[in-house]
């Protein structure tokens, strides 16, 4: 791909979705480079055929957020093991257990 391609290629892009001509600096270009016009019967393509999905809806699946999330890296992550809430559970059961053995210990000890 040459670097000209490289400089046509966003507006080849923005000229198939918007069903327009090729910005006037690669218009000539884009003309004559197959490179080009197979980007821009590709992008028009594309373009058709999400119009065409535009008025369908789709519910997605209940856990589809802890999904992504658990799949990202970094900050964002949420945590795959199970060990988190192993522990959180470990920790209200033995508070409960505390206030339990608080409540039936002997008065005057």
């Amino acid at each position: 791909m040459s670097v000209v391609c490289e400089m046509a290629a966003p507006f080849v892009a923005n000229s198939a979705v918007e069903n327009s001509d090729v910005a006037r600096p690669f218009r000539s270009h884009a003309t004559t480079c197959l490179k080009c016009q197979a980007r821009h019967a590709a992008m028009a393509r594309t373009a058709r055929e999400l119009t065409a999905l535009a008025g369908e809806t789709a519910v997605a699946p209940a856990d589809l957020e802890w999904r992504v999330m658990s799949s990202l890296e970094g900050e964002l992550a949420v945590e795959r093991t199970w060990r988190k809430p192993v522990a959180w559970v470990a920790a209200v059961a033995s508070m409960a257990a505390a206030v339990v053995f608080w409540r039936i210990r002997p008065k005057g000890a």
